[in-house]
């Protein structure tokens, strides 16, 4: 029988508590995904399913349903007991580049909707579609450096559940604080859109899309911050410990945003047919609404998609 040092034991109770805390959360992720579907089919067929095709419809789609495929590999990486350590390295390939292109399919979203508070200006839409640009290129070098310089082993014991990373490029990093600036930005420019033209306005259209935007925002603003004081503070084997989570979320409150517009809108149409007096929502053309407009006089004026 093998005796095991007071360190060895330590290290192994550790990296069981580690291994079962990202399993906790991978799990965790997949609850809020399928309770999403379960309480928001219904709508989302209504709302999305019927509409006629738009480019915000095939955001939808994808930002929707390819976190499917980060939830099953996830599962495969952190939940299965002795892992081989290639196939953990094609699991996390995978994973890294599935969850990097449904954050960013995210991002263009919600800079879909920041561009139709501007009433689609040219200048918005060319600047934010530079900026996401860039912003995609500019991470494909730290992801590609953070996939080539993973090295995973074998667990210590048969007793640790899922993947053993023991070393990975801390350039990684640079993809969550840039995330930080991108939704900062957008964060500043829907304040600054909203304080400027709806201030004290109380039409339920208008409080909804600027309250939801701004409250999504810093709820993906918050959870990225986290991952990245998890990637300065926690050991290699923890590093994507919030990153189900974080894809999950991107995919959730995003997709509950365009649902809440279109349900909202929905309503003032049917309220607008009665002769209710309810203003049109301010989104983008492509969503099939209404858009504000600025005259020369800084007065705002209702622009029909």
């Amino acid at each position: 029988m093998i005796k095991l040092s007071e360190m060895d034991l330590n290290y192994l109770i550790h990296s069981v508590r580690d291994a079962r805390a990202i399993g906790y959360v991978v799990v965790a992720s997949a609850t809020i995904m399928v309770y999403e579907w379960s309480i928001l089919l219904e709508q989302e067929v209504s709302l999305i399913w019927y509409s006629p095709w738009s480019l915000v419809k095939v955001l939808y789609f994808l930002s929707r349903y390819s976190q499917i495929l980060d939830i099953g590999v996830h599962f495969q990486e952190h939940i299965q007991t002795s892992a081989d350590p290639k196939i953990c390295y094609i699991s996390h390939d995978i994973a890294t580049v599935s969850s990097g292109l449904g954050i960013a399919v995210s991002e263009l979203i919600l800079i879909v909707r920041t561009c139709a508070l501007y009433g689609n200006s040219k200048r918005i839409i060319y600047g934010l579609g530079l900026v996401w640009t860039i912003w995609v290129f500019g991470n494909s070098w730290p992801i590609v450096k953070f996939m080539k310089t993973s090295v995973f082993e074998h667990q210590v014991s048969a007793l640790i559940p899922g993947c053993y990373l023991t070393k990975a490029s801390p350039l990684i990093l640079i993809c969550f604080v840039s995330l930080l600036l991108l939704e900062t930005l957008m964060v500043v420019l829907t304040v600054w859109k909203a304080f400027k033209l709806f201030r004290g306005s109380t039409n339920l259209l208008i409080s909804r899309f600027f309250r939801d935007g701004i409250m999504y925002y810093f709820c993906l603003f918050t959870l990225t911050l986290a991952n990245v004081l998890v990637i300065l503070l926690a050991p290699h084997d923890m590093l994507d410990l919030l990153d189900t989570l974080l894809r999950v979320s991107h995919s959730t409150l995003c997709c509950r945003l365009l649902l809440g517009l279109r349900e909202t809108a929905a309503f003032a149409d049917i309220s607008a047919q009665r002769g209710g007096m309810v203003t049109t929502l301010p989104v983008s053309g492509q969503m099939e609404f209404g858009t504000p407009a600025v005259n020369d006089e800084g007065e705002m004026s209702m622009l029909e998609s």
